[in-house]
């Protein structure tokens, strides 16, 4: 397990069951099940080599009847009577969305949803906060030099963000304030590059958006 996944596994509670989507080599609910999960366990792929894949790292952990295994796109085959946890990590966040938008079950206070973006963060934190979901608690981990965003998430209550955070997640709700701050400054240059890139062309309609977020950014960076 790399430390991505170990920073995934590491939130998860015990309870009544856990959905991992896309769950490529299956070794998270392997590492679950070896540590203590007592809940079913169910591994998703949309592709067939995927999925072959977690099964064999079952098999070699012995745990080919401990998880089970769905040949399906997103959550279309999940139980939802039988899980509380959902997971979707290493994936696009606009990918993250379309699985989410399919499953009109998710939209329970039941369920708890892990969601790992590998990219458009914001596109995923937009579409939760509006659509009856709060972000509860945001994580950072470093691995091999890129810095990833874990959202915990659950349908109800109310989340409030800026343009900024959408891209940064809320200060208040990380607790890895050294890799928040790295972030801050990444992004502070990311959007910075991109007015300059525009400079001259005000035409554009995302120049005033780029520098709203840049102004954000930078008040962000000068907090405590």
């Amino acid at each position: 397990m790399n430390k991505r996944l170990l920073a995934i596994a590491a939130l998860i509670r015990d309870g009544n069951g856990l959905v991992d989507v896309g769950t490529d080599h299956g070794y998270l609910p392997a590492h679950l099940a070896l540590n203590g999960y007592h809940g079913a366990l169910f591994a998703s792929d949309i592709r067939e080599g995927p999925l072959a894949a977690a099964k064999r790292t079952a098999a070699e952990s012995g745990l080919s009847e401990r998880i089970r295994f769905l040949l399906c796109d997103g959550l279309h085959l999940c139980p939802p009577e039988k899980i509380d946890t959902i997971v979707i990590a290493g994936m696009g966040g606009d990918m993250i969305v379309k699985i989410l938008d399919e499953a009109e079950w998710c939209m329970d206070v039941r369920y708890r949803l892990i969601l790992q973006p590998m990219t458009k963060a914001e596109v995923l934190r937009y579409w939760l906060v509006n659509n009856g979901f709060s972000i509860k608690y945001e994580t950072l981990t470093e691995d091999g030099g890129i810095v990833y965003q874990i959202i915990e998430s659950c349908f109800g209550g109310e989340t409030r963000l800026t343009d900024a955070e959408l891209f940064a997640g809320k200060r208040e709700l990380c607790m890895q304030q050294a890799l928040y701050a790295c972030q801050l400054e990444q992004l502070y240059a990311r959007f910075e590059r991109a007015v300059e890139g525009m400079r001259g062309r005000e035409e554009l309609p995302r120049l005033k958006l780029y520098r709203e977020i840049c102004a954000q950014l930078a008040e962000m960076r000068m907090q405590p």
